[in-house]
């Protein structure tokens, strides 16, 4: 039977495939980052932003700002990341080793030891 309350067996159905975890924080709460080209200043409501949103995602053809990435949720990392450049977001979303290839990539990283423990800039021993 499936544990979904084992964040790395849910993690596991969710994407198709087992997962690594963050490896900044440990976390399981992953998910892919295909940021789109938008308009803002930064002072924005969140309505207003939802407006903007749906502004520029409703004609198709959404141009993108930057590559795409997975990054967890929780402590803000993010994986490494695919060059995307002049693909639009719907294309991205519907290209299957596009996703494959951020997974893979997300699960080739290794635990960065610099997050995990502080280092001392000045000896550089931990």
């Amino acid at each position: 039977m499936l544990n979904l309350k084992d964040p790395a067996k849910r993690a596991e159905w969710v994407y198709g495939q087992p997962m690594a975890p963050c490896p900044k924080c440990g976390s399981y709460n992953m998910k892919p980052q295909i940021p789109i080209a938008m308009e803002t200043t930064g002072d924005e409501t969140a309505p207003q932003l939802v407006g903007k949103w749906a502004r520029a995602t409703k004609a198709g053809h959404t141009p993108l700002q930057g590559p795409a990435y997975y990054a967890c949720w929780d402590c803000f990392h993010k994986g490494p990341a695919v060059d995307c450049t002049g693909r639009t977001s719907e294309d991205c979303r519907a290209d299957r080793a596009l996703n494959a290839e951020m997974k893979r990539l997300w699960n080739a990283q290794t635990p960065n030891s610099d997050c995990t423990a502080p280092r001392h800039l000045s000896s550089g021993k931990a």
